[in-house]
């Protein structure tokens, strides 16, 4: 099973090793790639502080690449020649935010591999995004924000959040196979925080037989994932062992710098830079980026009407 592959990936990062970092079992990404369809949608979740000043972060963002099985296997070559230009290493694990991985590398007696990677990090974000640019893969990413600045209101709201921004992103992929007319369909996603998964699974498992919500207040525009082609459940990988998942939070990494720099007008960073890079591979480019392939929900206005003005004036424009 697909989830005992992850699973057994997971335990081998902490349990150490230096092949757990450069190598993922052979055999193991073999019956990945067969156990998955032609379309796949990688993705992955990052948060942000809103402008309400809350504690903990209140944006909760969530996507990545969708992507059909030959144009993968290109774009996966292209990013593991980068990595091993920069640092020796075509299997070594990259993010969007390296230092979330130095204690993965030291666990690994692999210093110098991070340090490398580390210092190189401006420029091969630059070089993967323009591959991304050229490949032909279509990026989604969905937020959504929360009504309160408390903490424990944001704490006890965030399976539903979770679920919902999730969702909201699954719906447009329905419709995106659909229109591509692909034979099957999958979403492989990161191992979740704390293991948790249930906000995905119930989510995904409503979609796929009823083609609604999990509280079946929206529908599918799509009808049911099942009737597309969809794997039966969610695909569950390591980040560390898939250079597609790590594409996928490259992605959402710098969506989630664009977002920012939207809602608060502050200096233009890497992140910027790097979407208006790839503002072409957006779902809905040019001129329907909103809503289609960057989705935030009606009622939150002041970061609808944020990211609307992004958007307008560095995506559409680029």
């Amino acid at each position: 099973m697909v989830n005992d592959i992850s699973l057994a990936h997971r335990s081998r990062v902490g349990g150490g090793g230096v092949h757990s970092i450069i190598q993922a079992d052979a055999a193991s990404r073999r019956g990945l790639i067969q156990a998955l369809g032609c379309m796949r949608w990688y993705a992955d979740n990052s948060e942000l502080h809103g402008t309400k000043d809350s504690v903990i972060p209140d944006i909760l963002i969530f996507g990545g690449l969708m992507i059909e099985t030959a144009q993968e296997k290109v774009l996966r070559k292209s990013v593991e020649r980068i990595k091993k230009k920069h640092c020796g290493y075509d299997r070594a694990p990259i993010k969007w935010n390296m230092r979330d991985l130095e204690s993965l590398y030291k666990s690994q007696n692999m210093e110098q591999l991070y340090k490398d990677l580390f210092a190189s990090s401006q420029t091969w974000r630059r070089e993967i995004f323009g591959e991304i640019a050229k490949t032909e893969c279509l990026a989604l990413v969905s937020c959504i924000e929360g009504y309160s600045a408390d903490r424990q209101v944001l704490k006890d709201k965030k399976d539903e959040l979770t679920g919902m921004v999730f969702s909201n992103a699954l719906m447009r992929y329905g419709l995106h196979v659909k229109g591509a007319r692909s034979d099957s369909a999958a979403v492989v996603l990161d191992w979740p925080d704390k293991g948790k998964s249930h906000p995905f699974d119930k989510e995904y498992a409503s979609a796929y037989s009823r083609g609604t919500t999990s509280d079946k207040n929206v529908r599918y525009s799509s009808g049911t994932l099942s009737s597309l082609g969809f794997c039966d459940s969610i695909y569950y990988s390591n980040m560390s062992h898939s250079t597609m998942l790590q594409v996928a939070d490259l992605v959402v990494g710098a969506t989630r710098e664009f977002i920012d720099f939207c809602l608060k007008q502050k200096k233009t960073t890497q992140g910027v830079s790097c979407t208006k890079q790839i503002s072409a591979r957006f779902r809905g480019a040019p001129s329907r980026i909103l809503g289609y392939g960057i989705i935030v929900p009606t009622g939150n206005d002041q970061l609808l009407a944020a990211v609307k003005g992004g958007i307008k004036t560095h995506l559409a424009a680029a």
